[in-house]
């Protein structure tokens, strides 16, 4: 009888998805940089002007919703797909939000952004609890709590609001770059276990 247990299909699963996923890692890293890129210019000009943020925030949702719908299509077929594809529209439709009321109040835009990063949090959490992935878990977690006070602080004002997002975009960009780069090892090395949980 062998000393090691044989792998259970959850587990054989897990390996399988995580290799699926290792495909696209890049993706991950373009995301995590894009993200850093907004927060950063969020600190750098805090008082271009609402149009101005609004159309970097907007683009920025959308980058990440068409890398997202980009990781469903190149995928595995499988039902964690389906929460990638939730993930990608969501930050799309969002995104479109944003565009169609260009001359909305903060206020309109602070509830746009709450809503937006508690649902493609909710997205990550569930991913990260498929995948069994610490990291993915972490910014899911970090894009509710961040929604969550948005919401129930609405008030601090448009540049508050910049500042805010742009701690959150690097933070969540560090912790992208991070779970692209363990994906690319487990591209690297094929033969190799796939990625533990982090």
């Amino acid at each position: 009888m062998s000393d090691s247990p044989a792998a259970t299909p959850s587990l054989t699963g897990h390996f399988h998805l995580v290799r699926q996923m290792a495909r696209g890692w890049w993706v991950f890293v373009l995301r995590g940089v894009v993200a850093i890129l907004f927060g950063l210019m969020a600190f750098l000009a805090p008082g271009a002007g609402l149009a101005f943020m609004l159309g970097i925030l907007a683009a920025w949702m959308a980058i990440d919703g068409v890398s997202t719908l980009y990781q469903a299509v190149k995928g595995p077929p499988e039902r964690h797909g389906f929460w990638f594809w939730l993930d990608g529209i969501a930050s799309i439709l969002f995104a479109l939000a944003i565009l169609l009321v260009p001359t909305a109040a903060s206020l309109m835009l602070v509830y746009i952004t709450s809503f937006w990063s508690i649902a493609t949090g909710v997205f990550r959490l569930i991913l990260a609890f498929r995948l069994g992935s610490i990291l993915m878990g972490v910014f899911g977690a970090l894009a509710i709590f961040f929604g969550a006070w948005l919401l129930m602080n609405p008030g601090p004002g448009l540049l508050a609001l910049i500042w805010i997002v742009g701690i959150e975009a690097v933070a969540i960009g560090i912790l992208m770059i991070g779970f692209g780069w363990r994906l690319r090892r487990v591209h690297n090395d094929p033969h190799g276990p796939a990625m533990g949980r982090g």
